[in-house]
């Protein structure tokens, strides 16, 4: 076999590739060979948010929204609820690195954001708390009565 036409590649050592840069780079050559495409409820590795990640957990007497919110402040954050769609909207400020400084890598996300997610149908709307801390929302929104879980004991005869 000829191997004189064969382009030499210089392989680098795994230590010093980043696997995450090869999944950025995936990306791109995704979109530039096809365009942003979405898929909606799909997620994936081309997935690439731009707001919080967002956890829904129900117990027997409502449920907690958790959102991701790292350098969002309290002043700069909505929260509402519309019929059964809650929705978060803010904006994370840019940190300006120091003048001595550069950035090298960037992947946290700044700017507006907002977010909406369809709630189960057995939620209370007039009853929502919500608590930003240690850059985690937590919303808490209680159940209507009539869904709430309960136990009957009923006799035997």
């Amino acid at each position: 076999m000829d191997h004189s036409n064969l382009v030499a590649r210089k392989r680098e050592s795994p230590a010093v590739l980043d696997l995450w840069d090869a999944f950025d780079d995936l990306r791109r050559d995704f979109e530039r060979s096809f365009g942003e495409l979405e898929f909606p409820g799909v997620t994936g590795l081309l997935d690439w948010p731009s707001g919080p990640a967002i956890d829904l957990v129900e117990s027997d007497d409502e449920f907690l929204l958790l959102a991701d919110l790292p350098g969002v402040r309290k002043e700069n954050l909505e929260l509402s609820v519309q019929g059964n769609l809650l929705t978060i909207r803010g904006e994370k400020k840019h940190e300006e690195p120091g003048k001595s400084s550069k950035v090298v890598r960037t992947e946290t996300w700044i700017g507006n954001f907002s977010r909406t997610i369809n709630l189960p149908d057995s939620v209370n709307p007039e009853k929502v708390e919500a608590q930003l801390r240690d850059g985690v929302l937590r919303a808490r929104i209680a159940k209507r009565e009539e869904s709430k879980r309960r136990t009957v004991q009923i006799s035997v005869k």
